[in-house]
């Protein structure tokens, strides 16, 4: 389920919830700036403060299953979450419940698990109502269809951009909704503006064919080059076009070839462009090779890594 490492991100959400402190909540600020050992030994504090302190044990599981400043322990993660979510803790149902259906540091217990992810998503929980939106989708029945749309909307209107393309694509299939090309469009820019690369591949293709929205080639260029840049081939390969052709950027073959290079050692083919490689002179090949050297080590060095501090 793609969304379960959502939970990272709305994890970042918990100090609202202890703003009513008056004291500065210095374990989720170490956490926030990164200094991970620090914000252990201060969750760790305030347990010894508070041994109800669900929000505390919580970081500690996410601590845990990422390995931050940690040797990374599914086990204890999962302890730490359950102890949480028995106290009440929203955001620990939901990490628990994922933790129980992919059996990471605990039984997988598909039955519990959705019980607990039932219960994340009825009080609101966005990644809990995406994940269970997708588990209902999955029945195929009419009933759970209806069930879904409305998890997603809630998972959306917390701008959870797997939820808003989620939704993006139903309205394009007409599933559950009414088919409507003008909302699929709408909730696909919504995914693109969260940095969702599907979302910014696909309502590049919408902008660039005028797909339920105003058409708009430039647009649709300065996504597909987001897109490309942060390695996905499609937008590499769609990027590729528009330097072949001139379309929305000026005609540049070496940079039409480099592109298709970049698209093509992620294994995504392509025997137009492939031709326009060939056609280059050694010097244009050399460039195109270079370029795309540079884009793929850029790409790989900017893959997200687990922090060790």
């Amino acid at each position: 389920m793609r969304a379960a490492l959502a939970a990272l991100a709305l994890l970042l959400a918990f100090p609202a919830a202890a703003a009513a402190e008056p004291e500065p909540d210095l374990a989720y600020g170490a956490y926030q700036a990164g200094h991970y050992r620090r914000a252990q030994s201060e969750a760790l504090k305030r347990l010894e403060t508070d041994p109800n302190d669900a929000a505390a044990m919580t970081l500690l599981g996410e601590i845990y299953r990422q390995g931050l400043g940690v040797r990374e322990d599914a086990k204890a993660a999962a302890d730490w979450y359950r102890l949480a979510a028995e106290k009440g803790d929203v955001n620990a149902m939901f990490a628990f419940a994922m933790a129980m259906l992919e059996g990471h540091g605990v039984a997988r217990d598909p039955k519990k698990a959705g019980a607990l992810l039932e219960k994340a998503a009825a009080a609101g929980h966005p990644a809990a109502n995406y994940n269970l939106a997708i588990a209902l989708l999955a029945t195929a029945r009419p009933q759970d269809d209806q069930r879904a749309i409305g998890c997603l909307r809630v998972a959306a209107a917390s701008d959870l951009g797997d939820a808003q393309h989620a939704l993006a694509v139903l309205y394009k299939m007409g599933r559950g909704v009414p088919q409507d090309d003008g909302m699929a469009a709408d909730w696909m820019g919504k995914a693109a503006a969260t940095g969702l690369i599907a979302g910014e591949v696909e309502y590049a293709i919408m902008l660039f064919n005028g797909d339920g929205v105003a058409k708009d080639e430039r647009a649709a260029a300065r996504l597909f080059i987001r897109a490309a840049n942060k390695g996905n081939a499609i937008a590499q390969n769609r990027l590729a076009k528009l330097y072949q052709f001139g379309r929305a950027v000026p005609p540049d073959l070496s940079e039409a070839a480099a592109w298709h290079l970049a698209a093509r050692a992620q294994g995504l083919s392509d025997a137009t462009l492939d031709q326009v490689l060939e056609r280059l002179s050694p010097e244009q090949r050399s460039r195109a090779a270079g370029l795309a050297a540079d884009r793929i080590e850029a790409t790989a060095l900017t893959t997200p890594s687990q922090p060790s501090k």
